[in-house]
């Protein structure tokens, strides 16, 4: 819960400085690059967070790696600075977070039984652009146990038109 309530606080900071510098896009770039080699390399997350190592070496390995991006450059060392590197997946899920926000963008997993066309795929996100009045961004998953039909996740909403489902309704009753 603390883990969220940092992310949120310095996503919020840093997506108003990437707004200011226009440069949400690269800066979250660099921001999801740390993240995925903090989750995956075991190395760069020891080497990262041992504290008996320099800030000044972790700042220079920072800049050979990110060399392509300053002001990127500046909010890791930011963050390094402050000891928040380890709370850095939360950062930038806030962080995309305030940008779906911003952008009125909404996170939408469909699972379905069977794969979807790409067509299938276009017109779902259509409908549900026109239903929510907002852009879509699609995750579609499948699960051959759902015997038919599909479940969508808007957020915290669930819309289960499953055979399944229904399948279970029906015994209930």
């Amino acid at each position: 819960m603390i883990g969220n309530q940092i992310g949120k606080r310095y996503a919020e900071a840093i997506y108003d400085v990437a707004l200011q510098k226009n440069e949400v896009k690269s800066i979250y770039e660099v921001l999801n690059s740390v993240m995925e080699l903090y989750k995956t390399d075991v190395d760069f997350r020891n080497f990262i967070t041992h504290p008996l190592i320099k800030e000044n070496e972790k700042k220079e390995t920072l800049k050979k790696i990110f060399s392509d991006s300053n002001d990127g450059l500046e909010i890791l060392f930011f963050i390094l600075e402050k000891g928040r590197i380890s709370q850095i997946r939360e950062i930038v899920a806030e962080y995309v977070k305030l940008d779906y926000a911003k952008n009125q963008i909404l996170d939408v997993e469909a699972t379905f039984a069977a794969s979807l066309t790409e067509e299938q795929k276009e017109k779902l996100s259509k409908n549900l652009e026109k239903k929510t009045g907002k852009k879509i961004k699609l995750v579609v998953n499948v699960d051959k146990s759902l015997i038919g039909g599909g479940i969508i996740r808007i957020g915290d909403e669930v819309i289960d038109g499953s055979i399944r489902r229904q399948l279970e309704t029906l015994t209930h009753k």
